[in-house]
């Protein structure tokens, strides 16, 4: 994924407008006025592993004035300062050299940490929990359970997906602690399934070592997406913390180390 230049310029044309995006910077955006009580807009926001800036672009059409990321992929920090976006090139594995001198409300790290192994993903978690100011977040959406694995985990080079318990332990090893989480989409997590299921059986067929598939990022027209959103928004409304779902969305804080 990191040199792969078509899957994010795919990501940077669909991401302010597909409905899995909108949903989950919808989330992201929701907690950040809970945790702070409404719009604060000189927040001091970071986004880490930042993709194309979908994210950073919805925060700062939000008022947030105070946001930057990094990416390890220069297509992806090309196409956020394409957006007119902070953003620079930086690795997850040595999250604490971006802005060192800077503290944060909120660090975003979204479908990135996969990338990492246990330790790891421990490590930057513990950057993270450090690097945070006095109430501050950290909200991480990454694809949970390997039921869901198809082509899509190819295409972006992930090897693994993950549960709450995983996030348990990490947090519990980095000193923080969940305080929401939810699984998503619930509503679709069965559709997903059959069509997840179905590709691992094509998968046993065909040779994608020198074809690799693309990613499910891909505009499904107007009528689809719309419906689409509009059913996560019920979902957000009527399921707040669902028991299922291809991806778990989490906000930590910091718990103290025992």
């Amino acid at each position: 994924m990191i040199d792969n230049e078509s899957e994010y310029r795919r990501m940077f044309e669909v991401e302010r407008k597909l409905w899995w995006y909108v949903a989950l910077h919808r989330k992201i955006l929701g907690r950040i006025e809970k945790q702070f009580g409404g719009f604060h807009p000189d927040l001091n926001i970071l986004d880490a592993a930042c993709g194309t800036g979908g994210l950073l672009s919805a925060l700062k059409e939000k008022g947030y004035r105070h946001c930057s990321g990094f990416d390890y992929s220069p297509h992806a920090v090309s196409f956020s300062r394409r957006r007119g976006l902070d953003v620079e090139r930086g690795d997850l594995k040595e999250a604490g050299a971006f802005g060192p001198d800077e503290s944060y409300d909120v660090i975003c790290c979204q479908d990135a940490l996969y990338f990492l192994s246990d330790a790891e993903i421990v490590a930057t978690l513990d950057v993270f929990r450090r690097r945070l100011r006095k109430g501050g977040i950290v909200l991480v959406n990454i694809h949970a359970f390997q039921a869901f694995a198809g082509t899509h985990d190819i295409a972006v080079g992930s090897t693994r997906r993950f549960t709450l318990a995983d996030f348990r332990r990490y947090g519990a090893e980095s000193g923080l602690r969940i305080v929401h989480h939810t699984y998503w989409p619930f509503f679709l997590s069965l559709p997903i399934l059959l069509v997840r299921t179905w590709q691992r059986i094509r998968m046993r067929k065909e040779d994608y070592e020198t074809a690799p598939p693309d990613s499910d990022v891909r505009y499904p027209g107007d009528l689809v997406n719309n419906t689409l959103n509009g059913l996560m928004r019920l979902e957000g409304s009527l399921i707040p913390s669902a028991p299922f779902g291809s991806s778990l969305f989490m906000v930590l804080e910091d718990g103290g180390r025992l």
